[in-house]
């Protein structure tokens, strides 16, 4: 068995934190007496390996030790413990900048920068068209680093580690500060690169980890809380971070109605609240075949909030409440949500998400904008079915999920009351696209024809 591209076993890092200058002089002179600093433990007992052609991304708050990882992993760092193991060429882009001097000109930081990955000035004089092209600053180059941008400086930064022949990257938060044309051309190489190269991918991007990398390793104080599937490990982060915010110590995990239960209450004191949400541009478009393939609520799907409110049954129909099997794109489709209040709600939100199989949102919706000047408020042992009404798109062959939640507040600022991952399982098992994860219904299609004199007319 071939040996991993990266590993790590028992990687601590401890920081002496100095109050003062004088008291690092101090510890210099006095330091077996007595200690003039304290200690800061960044990292804790860490260890995982990467496989060659891995892509892992590593999540967690800021301050978690990612940054210290990553340093450690380049050689910029010293673990205070531990051993590391790493085979092949690592180029990395940390925090923006390094590696740069300011006062050098874009050319002269090209020809610095590269070379401490290993490249000759013959090899960077080969490659430095291809860096300049691919950065896109070709009209700046000459002039000094410092007078570029955050943006202008990742793509300097990130244009030579793709140019130098690395067998592994690191990419710390590189690509946030990118405009949107430049962060694509970077994630099309990063593609390529992952069919024979090893990537660390770090950014608090939760959808580009997911879509991206194929395991996630999540720190937190320096310690590993979860390594596992990205799509897995991002969504126990993802439900952390919002249960925090709610203020809730510890993750209340909501627990759906037993399966006998699951059938919606028709108990004569039960109050049923019905509020249907209808696309406002909902219209009859071109059709696109689909077939669908149907699994149905999952009661003991991963779930978060804190728990005043229950979804107690999703699914999707069509247009007539039937179950859905064959759908054409374009066709009225409804997702239902059937929810309790176990206490007062004021002002819910009910939202669904369809995911494709990595956790990647592809379309959705919420109640918030057609109910936010008239709030629908629960009292405690309310029933709510919310049904959302709209064309649906063309979808690859796959599988899909829904993901259901109800929050309390408004979209800028509210409380998680029952999120369900992968409330609801379908899968498309023929369709009439090809080439793209989901097809755009079109109203008509136009072919025209003309000779080339009749274009040179059109165009003067």
């Amino acid at each position: 068995m071939a040996s991993p591209a990266i590993s790590i076993s028992n990687i601590s890092k401890v920081f002496e934190i100095y109050e003062t200058p004088k008291d690092r002089l101090k510890q210099l002179l006095f330091g077996r007496f007595r200690n003039f600093h304290r200690k800061f433990q960044a990292l804790s007992n860490i260890s995982f390996s990467v496989n060659r052609g891995q892509s892992i991304g590593i999540i967690g708050r800021n301050g978690a030790g990612k940054s210290t990882l990553l340093q450690i992993l380049t050689g910029t760092l010293q673990p205070s413990a531990g051993s590391i193991s790493i085979t092949g060429k690592v180029a990395a882009v940390l925090e923006l900048g390094s590696g740069f001097n300011p006062e050098f000109s874009g050319r002269q930081n090209i020809y610095m920068y590269a070379s401490l990955f290993g490249l000759t000035s013959e090899q960077i004089a080969a490659r430095f068209t291809q860096i300049v092209d691919f950065s896109g600053l070709v009209d700046f180059i000459e002039q000094p680093v410092k007078t570029f941008s955050s943006g202008m400086q990742a793509r300097l930064a990130f244009s030579v580690i793709a140019h130098v022949d690395a067998d592994i990257l690191i990419i710390d938060e590189a690509l946030s500060v990118g405009d949107a044309v430049f962060t694509q051309k970077c994630m099309r190489f990063l593609r390529e690169f992952q069919n024979t190269g090893t990537i660390l991918f770090v950014s608090h991007d939760m959808g580009a980890v997911i879509g991206f990398c194929d395991q996630a390793i999540w720190l937190d104080k320096g310690s590993v809380v979860a390594i596992g599937g990205a799509k897995e490990t991002c969504e126990s982060y993802y439900a952390h971070m919002q249960t925090e915010m709610a203020g809730i110590s510890n993750t209340a995990s909501v627990t759906a109605k037993p399966q006998a239960l699951l059938q919606r209450s028709t108990a004569p004191d039960a109050k049923l609240l019905s509020h249907t949400v209808v696309s406002r541009n909902a219209r009859s478009l071109s059709p696109g075949y689909q077939e669908i393939e149907m699994f149905g609520f999952n009661p003991l799907s991963a779930s978060h909030g804190n728990g005043d409110a229950r979804i107690f049954d999703v699914a999707i129909l069509m247009d007539d409440g039937s179950p859905l099997q064959v759908i054409e794109g374009g066709q009225k489709v409804r997702v239902r949500v059937d929810i309790e209040a176990v206490r007062d709600v004021n002002s819910p939100i009910v939202g669904f998400i369809i995911k494709d199989r990595l956790g990647q949102a592809l379309v959705g919706g919420n109640t918030y904008h057609s109910y936010k000047e008239r709030a629908v408020p629960a009292v405690a042992g309310q029933f709510w079915e919310v049904e959302f009404c709209f064309c649906m798109p063309i979808l690859a062959i796959g599988d899909y999920s829904i993901v259901a939640a109800i929050g309390n507040g408004t979209i800028a600022e509210h409380i998680h009351l029952h999120w369900m991952h992968d409330a609801v399982h379908f899968k498309v098992i023929k369709t009439s696209i090809d080439g793209v994860i989901v097809g755009m219904p079109l109203d008509e299609i136009h072919f025209t024809s003309y000779s080339k004199s009749e274009r040179t007319f059109l165009n003067a």
